[in-house]
């Protein structure tokens, strides 16, 4: 782009970026702080570089510019409609939407340089053709982006042999031949917790990763429900909106072993009776004890989200365990005022309730196969009909996570549900070959399934709640059949 700006006077370069202040960041880094050390960059160059947020830009000698360009609220192209350029630079580019790139960037550079026209103008028997060009780069992502679209035709069109088009992909291998960074360190990044191998692929592979085609939940269908921006943390003051609390239990703190794993639901009720599941909060813990987790739990009863209706707990195994710590007083302290508040032993709804002042509000939940085949489906209703809605992916967040705006507790639970989606897409519905029986397992089975089954878990009281919902609706409409009969006969 320098050198575009150097050998063709005049030209007008843009960058525009899917990150808030990605394409400021260009200037600043590249240009103010690296290429301007080279004289003969340095020579061509009218200073001042300004880098203010609403005027970022690098003005040549020649009449050429290079500036960054503000996509504004939500990327929404609005505040960027007036620039017109010659060429420009889409950086993190699968962060910007198809209708953006068509109706607001791509006709910024239809326009050509007013030095080409002045030469049409004087020599209109010679042909000149310069047409604006638009360059776009970014990780990879998954197939359901709008940029993978984007980068197929450009792909199918380069090898057909159109030359207006052209498609690579840079892999991290090479940053290492650059000797930008070591390869172990990259590939330590597949061991992190919060890792998946799809977001290594299009993070440090430059690969587009789709579902598999057994893929019970492929990512077409749950990357829809990505629409919360912000998490919650406690329930908002003076709400009215009723919770879910769902946990998956696990105690092993062993190489790759399961963990426990804690979701929010809050609840919107609708006029037929279902709601709006909205999963505001994900917490996982590997290796907390029992007593650790039923402190958590009872933290998020009592204090955060106090209009909760149940918490819904897996009561296999060392859930049991769990089960009867609530089955005691639990006392808290406020960490403000070190009041200490004690709160009555809860137990579980069905049961017979033998305790004293105890509260009926566990669920416990005994997942058997016949469970999963109840409730797989019915999650994946779930997101088909738009009710359950989950947190946006953790690249729409990081930006407000490094200036401050949310977080490193809010940014987590978008990366939680980065991970959710994964262990969803490696959901698979199959037959047994001894039995024929319908099951739910894994694709690869080494993976992981914790918050896709503590999810599940909560949505099965969901399902009660709106299923008796629908009950009395029905009621309502037979009594008032009765009373229209007695009128009218």
């Amino acid at each position: 782009m320098v050198c575009m700006a150097i050998l063709f006077p005049g030209i007008k370069i843009g960058i525009a970026s899917g990150k808030g202040q990605q394409a400021r960041n260009v200037i600043i880094q590249k240009i103010k702080g690296e290429l301007i050390h080279n004289e003969n960059i340095a020579r061509e160059i009218k200073f001042p570089i300004k880098t203010t947020q609403d005027d970022c830009v690098v003005n040549f000698k020649n009449g050429s510019e290079i500036r960054a360009i503000v996509l504004g609220l939500n990327q929404s192209g609005e505040s960027a409609r007036s620039w017109r350029f010659n060429l420009l630079l889409v950086d993190e580019a699968r962060l910007v939407k198809d209708d953006v790139v068509e109706e607001v960037l791509i006709p910024m550079t239809k326009t050509k340089r007013q030095r080409v026209i002045d030469l049409q103008d004087r020599y209109p028997e010679i042909k000149m053709s310069e047409k604006g060009k638009v360059i776009f780069i970014s990780s990879a992502y998954l197939k359901t982006c709008d940029l993978y679209r984007r980068f197929m035709y450009y792909y199918n069109s380069m090898i057909a042999g159109d030359k207006n088009f052209f498609v690579c992909y840079l892999d991290y291998r090479v940053g290492v031949d650059a000797k930008l960074f070591e390869e172990d360190d990259i590939l330590s990044e597949r061991d992190k917790p919060t890792m998946t191998l799809e977001k290594f692929d299009y993070e440090y592979n430059g690969t587009f990763v789709g579902s598999s085609s057994e893929s019970f939940y492929p990512y077409e269908l749950t990357t829809k429900a990505r629409t919360i921006e912000s998490p919650e943390l406690y329930q908002p003051k003076k709400s009215k909106s009723e919770y879910v609390i769902t946990h998956d239990v696990a105690v092993s703190d062993a190489k790759n072993s399961d963990n426990a794993c804690t979701h929010v639901i809050k609840l919107k009720p609708k006029p037929n009776g279902s709601f709006i599941k909205e999963v505001v909060y994900t917490k996982t813990m590997n290796g907390a004890s029992l007593s650790e987790q039923r402190d958590f739990l009872r933290e998020l009863y009592h204090v955060k989200f106090p209009n909760t209706k149940r918490i819904v707990i897996d009561a296999q195994s060392s859930g049991q365990g769990l089960l009867a710590l609530f089955q005691e007083t639990w006392e808290y302290k406020d960490p403000n005022t070190k009041e200490i508040t004690e709160f009555p032993p809860l137990v579980d709804d069905i049961l017979e309730n033998k305790l004293s002042g105890a509260s009926p509000v566990i669920r416990a939940i005994q997942a058997y196969q016949n469970f999963n085949n109840e409730f797989y489906p019915y999650m994946k209703s779930c997101f088909e009909d738009g009710t359950l809605r989950l947190l946006t992916d953790s690249s729409d967040s990081d930006d407000k996570y490094k200036i401050g705006e949310i977080t490193p507790e809010e940014q987590l639970m978008h990366v939680e549900h980065d991970l959710m989606i994964s262990e969803l897409s490696n959901i698979k519905q199959e037959f047994t070959d001894s039995s024929n029986k319908l099951t739910y397992t894994r694709i690869v089975k080494r993976r992981k399934r914790d918050r896709e089954t503590s999810l599940m878990y909560g949505l099965s009281y969901i399902f009660e709640l709106e299923n008796d919902a629908r009950e009395k609706m029905f009621q309502k409409d037979d009594d008032l059949s009765d009373i229209l009969k007695s009128v009218f006969y």
